[in-house]
């Protein structure tokens, strides 16, 4: 990485040194984890199953499947899914295959966490190096402490440890100090050689840190444009400088081409990886959350939780501290070298500014003060990042750089070596308490054993696991025991055109409410239902559907299924029951993806047109019947896929006589007038 083997044998020794701190700060601060390493991960149990799941799906793309990763039949089974704008960060799939194959999932996960810590630390401790020597600072030991600091205010930063609760993807941020050192150094390079072999190892990094998250690619080429009109400003920029900015950004893009090529090609056909009106306000920073410690610390952590507890999100997206002791040390550097380090105070604040979004919170509160965010959301694609707090890993970047100046700028003033490196050493050791998060909460997996028994079962076939009004990671835990399909799972955009929400019976279980193509005798039709999504085992699990309305409906549901069938398995936790096939298959209706959302009633709107689909088990004579919404005046027709007109209506339900002879008919419903709601649509064999 910085050609070592070149080192003089000093150079080296320091280097490692650095690096075994940074490693020994990790397991500290991590600490319980390397003592549970190969039972355990770091988080709350939610988002980091996913990512274990991300790894465990890497290996068996790639070894058992040979197949690309990106797409997999295992989730949202009999379709499969997309995995385009899931959190896959393949960097850590790939580069932990190994250590998932010598010594298991945990070991995989967790060599990716010590591997974020360690490399980030050094990458920044590299880049203040870099930065201090620039402005003046002279070389020694007091050198080599303020930039150990700078890359433990990035690394250990709250920020960092609150991405740790399940974030993979985002604390994956070892990459991004690595980008701005070289990037800064083909900037500021003064021979074409020079210039582009820094701007070819500043493309790696942003390759490798776009694998790890976009939205790292996205904060990098915003974080060099920012440079670039900083040069400008100063009227520093030249032909060269552009030209490695394009080589740098063009490598990026033709690298990463076959991962975001297709990520663009379903933006512009679909809109559902972009959030609902309204998440990226609520996913945007607070002021006061860069001021107030994080609920994680280790003494005052329930303290500062109660004071955080107004700020909008979650604590591992509010979490923005940046530190008394850093913030302290940051002022005092940027105060002593202004002008140096003016770009870094700059960088800080263009970033805190970008994590506040589009619109001003206030301690909790929404006003509708407009911050400069709300620009960068007009460009194309920026709105898909929506967790906009996320910015402040750039502001940590910054004021680490500033920070590790403030300690040099103190030590230096110490009268002797020896308390120059006693004051530093203190200074560093107060910025680690305060960061401090010990114990780190640990997430043990909680499998039942019927899954380590169902990985033994030979038969083909998925699992709906339930309850299934929304996906629990805790179900693709289980799928790494497993390893049958799922019928429905947690993936960080859901896709509107996966089944779960669009056929009878399943519906119900998915919105636990009827939709428009609900059916009357559930018993009847689920045979049916569960041939088609290829269903053989239905798991209740009531640790996750605690008593309430969620475990009313989902059992009872259940009940008028399954009736006095009895479950295959059950304990205090599950219950499982084996479907049958149907007797007789019944016809039935899939609505497409492109109705609007389903409201009470039930009731579903169309805009301009949406499509459907008529399910017949046999050629014959089937009534379609179209019922509108009671308020509905709008007209309507119904097409099939030639554009041949089969009925028309407005307020009325209407019925029309098909004679269906494929086992699949896909017909089109159009809005003739603004307005258009439906309350049912309906598909029968017709009597003789």
């Amino acid at each position: 990485m910085m050609g070592m083997s070149r080192m003089r044998p000093g150079r080296a020794r320091v280097y490692l040194l650095a690096l075994g701190a940074y490693l020994l700060f990790s397991l500290i601060l991590t600490w319980p984890l390397a003592a549970h390493g190969a039972q355990a991960i770091p988080g709350d149990s939610f988002d980091g199953w996913q990512n274990f799941w991300n790894l465990w799906w890497v290996k068996i793309a790639l070894l058992d499947h040979h197949a690309s990763p990106y797409f997999t039949p295992l989730l949202y089974h009999p379709t499969g899914v997309s995995l385009w704008f899931q959190t896959l960060n393949i960097f850590n799939g790939l580069t932990s295959l190994p250590i998932q194959l010598a010594g298991g999932l945990f070991w995989a996960y967790n060599s990716v966490v010590l591997f974020s810590f360690v490399l980030a630390g050094f990458g920044a401790y590299l880049l203040a190096l870099d930065v201090l020597r620039r402005v003046g600072v002279s070389r020694g030991p007091v050198l080599h402490g303020a930039a150990w600091q700078a890359g433990a205010v990035f690394t250990f930063s709250p920020f960092h440890f609150a991405h740790l609760l399940g974030h993979m993807q985002v604390f994956s941020l070892e990459f991004i100090p690595f980008f701005v050192l070289y990037f800064l150094r083909a900037m500021d390079a003064t021979t074409s050689s020079r210039r582009h072999s820094s701007a070819l190892m500043a493309g790696l990094f942003l390759i490798l840190a776009a694998l790890c998250d976009w939205y790292f690619a996205l904060y990098l080429g915003l974080f060099a444009l920012l440079y670039l009109l900083w040069l400008g400003v100063r009227k520093q920029v030249h032909g060269p400088q552009i030209g490695a900015f394009f080589l740098i950004f063009g490598l990026a893009l033709l690298v990463t081409a076959p991962l975001w090529g297709p990520m663009v090609q379903e933006s512009l056909r679909y809109d559902f990886m972009k959030p609902p009106p309204g998440q990226i306000v609520q996913l945007s920073g607070d002021p006061m959350g860069f001021l107030l410690p994080s609920g994680q610390h280790s003494l005052w952590g329930p303290w500062a939780a109660r004071l955080r507890a107004p700020l909008s999100a979650s604590p591992s997206e509010n979490t923005l501290y940046v530190g008394l002791v850093a913030g302290l040390l940051a002022l005092v550097g940027w105060a002593y070298r202004r002008k140096q380090l003016g770009f870094w105070a700059l960088a800080a604040g263009v970033f805190a500014l970008f994590a506040l979004g589009p619109r001003l919170h206030l301690y909790g509160r929404l006003t509708a003060i407009p911050l400069p965010y709300a620009l960068l959301l007009k460009l194309p694609f920026v709105e898909i990042a929506r967790t906009v707090a996320r910015y402040d890993v750039l502001v940590m970047l910054a004021v680490g750089i500033l920070a590790g100046a403030g300690l040099e700028t103190l030590a230096t003033r110490a009268s002797t070596p020896g308390r120059q490196w006693a004051l530093a050493a203190g200074l560093i050791l107060l910025v680690l308490v305060d960061f401090s998060p010990i114990p780190y909460p640990l997430s043990p997996p909680d499998t039942p054993e019927f899954y380590r028994a169902l990985a033994r079962d030979p038969r083909q076939g998925a699992v709906m696991n339930l309850p299934m009004d929304w996906d629990r990671p805790g179900y693709l835990l289980y799928q790494t025991v497993h390893g049958k399909p799922l019928t429905a799972a947690y993936i960080t955009r859901t896709d509107p055109r996966t089944l779960p929400g669009r056929v009878p019976v399943i519906s119900r279980f998915r919105h636990l409410a009827p939709d428009i193509n609900y059916v009357e005798d559930l018993a009847a039709m689920a045979p049916t239902l569960f041939q088609f999504m290829d269903i053989q085992w239905v798991v209740l699990d009531r640790y996750k559907m605690p008593p309430g309305p969620t475990r009313e409906t989902t059992e009872a549901l259940a009940r008028a299924i399954f009736g006095d069938q009895p479950p295959v398995y059950q304990d205090d936790r599950l219950t499982v029951y084996e479907t049958s096939r149907p007797a007789q298959p019944q016809p039935f209706v899939e609505i497409g993806w492109d109705f609007g959302p389903l409201q009470p009633g039930p009731r579903r709107a169309v805009r301009d047109h949406a499509f459907f689909i008529l399910h017949t088990p046999q050629p014959g004579t089937y009534l379609l019947t179209l019922i509108p919404d009671a308020e509905n005046h709008a007209a309507w027709q119904v097409e099939d896929e030639k554009g041949r007109v089969l009925m028309r209506g407005d307020a009325r339900a209407q019925t029309v006589s098909l004679s269906l002879t494929r086992p699949t008919t896909r017909l089109i419903l159009q809005a003739l007038e603004p307005g258009l709601t439906i309350h049912r649509i309906t598909l029968a064999r017709k009597r003789p």
